[in-house]
């Protein structure tokens, strides 16, 4: 089965300013774990030609350690918009099966927790808004310099492992997770990019 699937990834993380990880994947997080969400916004979709375009994913994690040991949890909610057809695609996707930069990731997943259909409502503005049912808060205020140009961060290694190629930082002050199946948390490290992936 070929595929494509692009959109925009936004991740926010407990860790202050920037997660280390971004750089160096056995940097350890700043509170010793890592608690993340990654929302991934679908603009253009193909599976198969089946179109998912227009729906939405988080991928929540929790990380014990560096990003390089491994033993992630992790959670997938799929947008309660997604067909019967559309959500398993989507779970094909995200969790590997159909190869990509998900594939590569698996290895590090020692629990995958089961699917949530979630509601999950997106505002796009000066400051990126996500509700995620009862789970989640996030936003993103991107960083710029006093010139007003995009602060920009490039060729960082945890990127390729997501098969990005740039990312803008942003503040998430106010985010906040709370999954009953792993620990809650909040933080100030965020990274907005595009993504355009292909099996």
């Amino acid at each position: 089965m070929t595929w494509e699937l692009a959109g925009q990834m936004l991740e926010v993380c407990n860790c202050g300013l920037l997660c280390p990880c971004w750089m160096d994947l056995t940097a350890p997080p700043d509170r010793g774990w890592c608690g993340t969400a990654i929302l991934f916004d679908i603009e253009r979709v193909n599976v198969g030609g089946l179109d998912v375009a227009g729906r939405k994913v988080v991928m929540a994690a929790e990380i014990p350690g560096a990003f390089a040991n491994g033993n992630f949890t992790v959670h997938l909610y799929v947008d309660e918009g997604a067909s019967a057809e559309q959500l398993r695609a989507l779970e094909q996707l995200f969790t590997g099966q159909l190869g990509g930069p998900m594939a590569a990731l698996g290895p590090a997943v020692t629990t995958l927790l089961p699917t949530r259909v979630a509601r999950i409502m997106v505002q796009h503005g000066e400051i990126v808004t996500a509700m995620v049912s009862e789970a989640g808060r996030l936003q993103w205020a991107p960083r710029y310099d006093p010139g007003g140009r995009a602060t920009k961060v490039k060729a960082a290694e945890a990127m390729a492992a997501f098969g990005i190629i740039e990312g803008h930082p942003a503040k998430t002050a106010g985010s906040q997770w709370s999954d009953p199946d792993m620990r809650s948390w909040s933080g100030d490290s965020g990274m907005m990019s595009r993504f355009t992936w292909r099996g």
